[in-house]
């Protein structure tokens, strides 16, 4: 099975807006805004969106479109709630500690 994590996929910002359908300028907006969304860029200045930025625009997506937060009450549950970057990073950990519970169980 091939490394996921070199795995290198890109879009750029048009496709990103339709993609949420917002507006390019919402998305360089919230690129000033929010430090933890910044883009890579190729050597003429072309914005590229990695798999890890477009999760975080999405969770910022999430928290203003959606939730109905303020700039200002996003970035700060930004700040205070770590955003996962892998899912199945996640699903690794979970089972571990299920695998860990079930022993701890086992052994009273």
């Amino acid at each position: 099975m091939p490394n996921e994590e070199l795995e290198i996929y890109y879009i750029n910002i048009g496709e990103l807006a339709k993609k949420f359908n917002v507006s390019v300028s919402l998305i360089r907006y919230w690129e000033k805004e929010f430090k933890q969304f910044k883009p890579e860029k190729s050597i003429k200045g072309t914005r590229k969106y990695s798999k890890k930025n477009i999760e975080i625009f999405s969770h910022i997506y999430q928290l203003v479109k959606i939730e109905g937060f303020t700039i200002d009450g996003a970035k700060e549950k930004l700040n205070h709630q770590p955003i996962v970057q892998n899912n199945q990073q996640a699903i690794e950990k979970l089972a571990e500690l299920k695998v860990f519970l079930t022993k701890l169980k086992d052994a009273i």
